[in-house]
């Protein structure tokens, strides 16, 4: 009897956190999970900062410890003699209470909003916007991969957006978010060209003009000799096959979406379709000067980068 009433408690339990959103669940689990030291920023750090020890301020090797500033080691260079630590000149500078960085970042890999995060971490709203942008900023700068095998490459557009702005450029209006854009708005679409290969490499890149000259600028480079890259109609990506001397498959919807049964369009197409439906109704719009670090976190969410990953990378990042 008490296995049978066990069961039923644990079949309850799981169905209740299924229907948990993932800020919920993340709170239960930083509830129950196991008490074990868990390891620090700092203790995460220190050994990428031995592995190739400089000053930040010119870069010597010379250097010796001076003091410490709470847990966190500091240095004073021999030659130019100003004062360091490990996270000096790296987008972790200046940023406050370092051990609920972690937690954060399992928020991130979540996709949790801002409010969802700091409602977890207990920090304030701005704090969020804060850390969320600097673990971004390494990846939107090395948001790109080569591509190679079956390539599937198209853009999509993206209404201009200045949320967070107090004032907006020429003193226009404030569009309300969720309308649909007119034909006399194109000038305020912003292009964004995506491309993904079949092991889930990814290039994406938000460009100055819908125009050939930005699509082969940015798509070309990462196109690995002998692939065969899949798109729509547009002449940009027939001269970029040509020029990396792949083959081109040229799908056009309304009259082929396969052929071969193998070249197709539809991964790229979903992913486009994910990512506006993310930042759309999940993030409620995003401010176009901040595109590039929302593509950046949609991929390391495809990538699925655990919350270590995406702090070592914002550490690293050298602007």
């Amino acid at each position: 009897m008490k296995t049978e009433s066990f069961r039923c408690q644990l079949n309850h339990i799981t169905k209740t956190l299924l229907a948990m959103t993932p800020a919920q669940r993340l709170t239960v689990q930083h509830v129950i999970q196991v008490s074990q030291p868990e390891i620090t920023i700092n203790e995460l750090i220190q050994p990428i900062f031995n592995a190739s020890p400089q000053c930040p301020h010119c870069h010597c090797a010379h250097f010796t410890k001076w003091g410490k500033a709470g847990a966190v080691q500091r240095y004073k260079c021999s030659t130019c003699h100003k004062t360091f630590n490990n996270k000096t000149k790296t987008p972790l500078a200046k940023l406050h209470k370092c051990e609920l960085w972690d937690k954060y970042a399992q928020c991130m890999s979540l996709r949790l909003t801002l409010r969802e995060a700091a409602s977890i971490c207990n920090i304030n709203l701005k704090t969020s916007f804060l850390w969320r942008h600097r673990f971004l900023m390494a990846q939107s700068e090395h948001n790109h991969e080569k591509l190679s095998g079956i390539i599937e490459a198209d853009e999509f557009f993206m209404a201009y957006s200045e949320k967070g702005s107090k004032h907006l450029k020429n003193n226009r209006k404030a569009n309300k978010r969720g309308g649909q854009m007119s034909k006399k708005d194109n000038e305020s679409k912003v292009a964004i060209l995506l491309s993904i290969d079949r092991s889930e490499h990814m290039v994406s890149q938000v460009l100055a003009a819908d125009t050939k000259a930005e699509i082969t600028l940015h798509l070309q480079p990462y196109i690995t000799e002998g692939s065969v890259l899949c798109s729509d109609g547009a002449h940009a990506y027939r001269d970029i096959a040509k020029v990396t001397q792949c083959a081109h498959k040229r799908l056009i919807s309304t009259q082929q979406r396969v052929i071969d049964k193998v070249y197709y369009i539809q991964t790229v197409n979903g992913a486009i379709a994910h990512f506006k439906d993310w930042t759309e109704r999940k993030m409620r719009g995003v401010a176009t000067k901040y595109l590039a670090h929302y593509l950046a976190w949609f991929k390391e969410a495809r990538a699925k980068l655990d919350k270590r990953q995406i702090l070592v990378a914002a550490y690293q990042y050298q602007p």
